[in-house]
């Protein structure tokens, strides 16, 4: 289960994305249990009040938090009330009839079995013997006509080369998807967290890789001397499809960060789809030599997420790639693991 800290964080991002404009079905139902809280105290209806009052007001967000997480450590049933607020609508299934097994889209029932388009009944006969076989015949040519796998796991055999990709959750609130973002547990020592972050971020359609997206999140962080700014976005997609493109347009917004371009590979990061560029900028195009900044960036998908790392350093003295191998491996390991249902442990290793 979430910690109060985690819960309590997750709940305020929902809250200001929804005073920004920006609200869920999600969102609606945390903010409904949050205020009903909160709502009884004057401290806590003025938390609530000065952070729907400015949504990117940092200190109103950091008051909101401590008053919230206070009220979550000291009751474990409050924790669970908002826990349940966030999780998404659980599938329904058909129901079917009792005294009856389905299997995928297939149903036996009393003596009648039923594959897909075909039907099989039972006919009591003397020469059974012959009805069995004729049974396992039959069903011989509908695995070889219907697709076997129909019948076993209940996929159309045009799915079935998905692969690892079909187990795999979608992240579609902010309750999963800010604790993919890397923590103050999960940094290198002497490395922080920026204040305000990790938050949900505004995507705009223009953004690169924010169309199709259901819900993106962003973190900035304090790194050591080893580079100057570090910063990872993160996007959600509500299918494998709608990721890939994202990943693509994430992936060729990065070519266009500046000049000095090269393509770098990043061996033994993981993920489905990796890329990475490092790049320089020249504030005169005449004089190469006089560089204001170079970085490096990378983008990586695991199933229906994807995540760009950002670093930049002032001046010419060139970025560390080996901080941008250690954050993508990190990224990609959280990200799996976060789309297989565990919570993201992945550290980021230099």
């Amino acid at each position: 289960m979430e910690s109060s800290e985690s819960v309590a964080l997750a709940a305020v991002q929902v809250i200001a994305a929804a005073a920004s404009g920006a609200g869920t079905a999600v969102g609606q139902a945390v903010g409904e249990v949050v205020r009903s809280r909160l709502g009884r105290s004057v401290p806590g209806q003025a938390a609530l009040d000065g952070l729907e009052q400015d949504p990117e007001d940092a200190v109103a967000a950091d008051s909101l938090r401590s008053v919230l997480r206070a009220e979550l450590t000291a009751d474990p049933e409050f924790t669970e009330e908002l826990r349940k607020a966030f999780a998404p609508p659980q599938p329904s299934y058909p129901p079917h009839p009792s005294g009856s097994i389905l299997i995928g889209s297939s149903k036996l029932r009393g003596s009648q079995l039923s594959l897909g388009p075909l039907s099989i009944s039972n006919v009591r006969n003397s020469k059974g013997s012959w009805f069995t076989i004729a049974i396992l015949s039959l069903l011989v040519m509908f695995l070889a006509v219907y697709g076997g796998v129909q019948i076993v796991t209940g996929d159309d055999p045009q799915d079935s080369g998905r692969g690892p990709e079909s187990e795999r959750v979608v992240l579609s609130d902010a309750a999963q998807v800010l604790p993919v973002l890397p923590g103050m547990g999960s940094l290198p020592t002497g490395w922080g967290v920026k204040s305000g972050f990790p938050s949900a971020m505004r995507c705009e359609p223009e953004y690169a890789g924010c169309d199709g997206s259901s819900i993106s999140a962003v973190s900035e962080y304090e790194p050591d001397w080893k580079v100057d700014q570090v910063r990872i976005e993160l996007m959600s997609y509500p299918t494998v499809d709608a990721a890939k493109s994202g990943y693509k347009e994430m992936a060729k917004h990065q070519v266009k960060r500046g000049d000095g371009l090269d393509e770098l590979s990043l061996p033994g990061v993981g993920g489905d789809e990796v890329m990475a560029v490092s790049w320089a900028l020249h504030s005169n195009p005449s004089e190469p030599d006089m560089t204001e900044a170079t970085g490096a960036t990378s983008v990586v998908r695991v199933g229906t997420v994807a995540a760009t790392v950002f670093l930049r350093d002032e001046g010419g003295g060139g970025t560390d790639l080996d901080v941008l191998q250690a954050i993508t491996a990190a990224m990609a390991t959280r990200i799996g693991e976060a789309v297989t249902s565990q919570t993201p442990q992945a550290a980021v290793q230099l």
